[in-house]
């Protein structure tokens, strides 16, 4: 059976929803194709997003939706080291990742957008190179015709291929893995846990995120060794964290992160590819909501302007780069280079970064801010006070020490 709409979404996830939402809201009939019966399942990600980067997406998140909100973040060096960013209000929130992927979908329903679900995407329909529609694998259709397709299937992104566009690089993807702890003790109730080191999570971080009713998110990424035995060894053996953690880890879930900075071509004729499709995923914290978002709304919007004019183009649709690229092209530049440096210091450098820090006062200059997401902007603030910027110039040098 076949089905025929302007706009095909792959994806029920945030991003898929998003532009959904902003392609129906301009007037497109939409539908999303998603593979599971249920919105949000299975969860991956550990749902810590800032507050002010949901509304300036015009996100209003209802409160059942957060399960904490954040205003403290306490980073531990290899060694033990602690460096301790406070701020006076909440910046950030936690939050339920089920519920919201689920809020989102139930917006775009709102909205028009109508969903296929339990219908599994196999491949690209393309006429002469065009993309014209999906085949899908489910009870009632095979196909599901469209005038532009928008990819926002995550990170493994099987359907680029056929249009020649490329996935994420495995090469920059570290594994990430969380689980649930029902009971920990001596944690800030407004404040999350950020811990560095090889020996639990080499090339990248683990974290503990609190949760209002006494239970916390706990997880890690890395980009070698195995994830599971890893978290198992961070929660039974980190001098620290072993320590908060009272309960055994339940649901654990496991997930690639795309750390590699943005893929170099997003669209194609008929095509366009968000989220971690198209690896537009902050390298330094694999934090993926905000910017995906943000690259969503453009592609809603693109794509919503392509049927309304009728041209479904790569020339029409290459504005979806330009516009994605506009706003966080400089976060992406930063991000990566911030990651090369970070992935490639043993832990002896990076305690010795921590010292810095501490010897400068670097936790008291840096201050509170209220876009968490947006990098550049907060170095590019924080190097007009001299303590930071020494401090950096003195961390960078450090980098080539043995």
């Amino acid at each position: 059976m076949r089905e025929s709409f302007d706009i095909a979404v792959v994806g029920a996830g945030p991003c898929g929803s998003y532009s959904a939402l902003v392609a129906a809201r301009k007037g497109a009939d939409v539908s999303v194709v998603e593979e599971h019966m249920e919105v949000g399942l299975p969860s991956h990600c550990a749902g810590h997003v800032s507050a002010h980067g949901l509304k300036t997406l015009g996100i209003d998140v209802p409160s059942d939706l957060i399960e904490n909100e954040i205003r403290t973040a306490n980073f531990h060096s290899p060694f033990g080291r602690t460096l301790r960013v406070e701020c006076e209000k909440p910046v950030s929130y936690v939050i339920d990742r089920v519920l919201f992927d689920q809020y989102l979908a139930e917006l775009a329903t709102r909205a028009g957008v109508s969903y296929l679900r339990g219908v599994r995407a196999e491949s690209l329909l393309t006429d002469s190179g065009n993309v014209r529609g999906i085949s899908v694998r489910g009870e009632r259709w095979s196909q599901v015709e469209a005038k532009a397709v928008i990819d926002a299937e995550g990170v493994h992104a099987g359907l680029l291929k056929k249009a020649n566009l490329p996935s994420p690089s495995k090469e920059a993807i570290v594994m990430g893995v969380q689980g649930y702890s029902a009971r920990v003790s001596d944690l800030e109730p407004e404040s999350v846990e950020v811990y560095f080191g090889s020996r639990y999570a080499p090339g990248f971080f683990a974290w503990i995120i609190p949760r209002k009713d006494g239970s916390a998110k706990v997880g890690l990424a890395a980009n070698r060794g195995n994830p599971r035995i890893l978290l198992e060894h961070f929660v039974t053996e980190h001098p620290i964290a072993s320590k908060k953690i009272l309960e055994p880890l339940t649901d654990v879930s496991f997930h690639p992160i795309p750390l590699g900075g943005p893929s170099p071509r997003t669209y194609a004729s008929g095509l366009l590819v968000v989220g971690d499709a198209a690896s537009q995923v902050k390298p330094t914290t694999g934090g993926g909501i905000v910017f995906g978002l943000t690259c969503s709304r453009v592609a809603g919007d693109i794509a919503a302007e392509s049927v309304a004019v009728g041209d479904y183009s790569s020339r029409v649709l290459s504005k979806y780069q330009e516009s994605w690229r506009d706003i966080l092209g400089k976060e992406f530049v930063i991000g990566r280079l911030t990651r090369r440096i970070l992935s490639g210091l043993s832990d002896s450098a990076l305690d010795r970064i921590f010292w810095i820090g501490k010897k400068f006062h670097v936790e008291n200059s840096i201050g509170c801010v209220s876009e968490i997401d947006f990098e550049e902007r907060i170095l590019r603030d924080s190097l007009r006070k001299p303590n930071v910027a020494l401090a950096l110039l003195c961390s960078l040098f450090s980098c080539f020490l043995p």
